[in-house]
């Protein structure tokens, strides 16, 4: 029983994630009138040989999607849910967010710990530019022109 055991956790070892070979980069919706939503995506690197990996923003738990050897999570929600703030992304395999929603759905049951945490520092919207579109600027100053054609 013990060799089993011991064979197992080698695996876990061997193949599992590792905090250590994460490299992460990250974007956030900052302009207020190209966007009805603010979108927090964060695309990161991992050695994670055949795991599926899960990522929980705040209480809310999100499949990682995965292309090639690049892995992204991604949360839509409008503007006064996602404020200006720092926001923790807390990525899991798949044994952890079990454990993550048993520790949810029951507080008595311990808090696993992530593979990695990324912190995403999301500054807010904001109207950016003037404050009166280019359009009307370029209207207004070449109208006069062709009316008189």
């Amino acid at each position: 029983m013990f060799g089993v055991i011991a064979v197992l956790a080698a695996l876990q070892v061997a193949y599992g994630c590792s905090g250590d070979s994460f490299s992460a980069t990250s974007y956030t919706t900052t302009n207020l009138p190209l966007a009805t939503e603010t979108a927090i995506i964060v695309e990161f690197t991992a050695d994670c040989p055949d795991s599926k990996l899960a990522a929980v923003i705040g209480d809310e738990v999100l499949p990682v999607y995965t292309a090639g050897d690049s892995n992204m999570v991604t949360l839509v929600k409008d503007h006064a849910s996602l404020p200006s703030n720092s926001y923790n992304v807390d990525i899991y395999d798949e044994a952890g967010i079990v454990a993550f929603k048993n520790h949810a759905k029951d507080a008595s049951v311990e808090a696993p710990k992530p593979i990695k945490t990324i912190t995403v520092n999301h500054p807010g919207v904001s109207k950016e530019g003037l404050p009166i579109q280019t359009e009307f600027y370029c209207n207004g100053c070449f109208s006069p022109c062709l009316v008189g054609r």
